[in-house]
């Protein structure tokens, strides 16, 4: 996506496809950052050595990578997102359970519960070959 501007005011996009320009126009659909963008704004967030203007720069790139894989383990299969909860029950009295808390992992079918840190911590991965 290109943005054309004129001081600081937006006048004009132009999408410029590499991947995919065929099928995206059959189905009619068209590019947007949005998602993207909130993915980035999530990591850096999230993320010290992402952050803008901070202290918590990751001076090896291998460190980086760890605290990355680490958080988007975190990020599917730790914490719950409201956007994938369920309704439990039509309940209209109070401390009584109306959603059931799930993760991206639970919502892909990659996991039946929301790990705890511990668990996530003391997972045992197989290697890639």
């Amino acid at each position: 996506m290109i943005k054309e501007r004129k001081g600081s005011r937006i006048i004009g996009v132009t999408y410029r496809i590499k991947c995919g320009a065929k099928q995206l126009a059959q189905l009619g659909l068209k590019i947007s950052t949005t998602l993207l963008e909130r993915l980035n704004l999530t990591l850096r967030q999230s993320l010290a050595p992402l952050a803008r203007k901070t202290l918590g720069f990751s001076k090896e790139r291998k460190n980086l990578r760890k605290q990355i894989v680490f958080f988007q383990a975190f990020y599917n299969f730790a914490r719950p997102h409201m956007s994938l909860r369920e309704k439990v029950s039509e309940t209209t009295k109070p401390f009584e359970q109306r959603w059931a808390s799930k993760t991206p992992g639970m919502a892909a079918e990659l996991t039946d519960h929301v790990w705890t840190f511990r668990e996530l911590l003391t997972v045992k991965l197989a290697q890639a070959p």
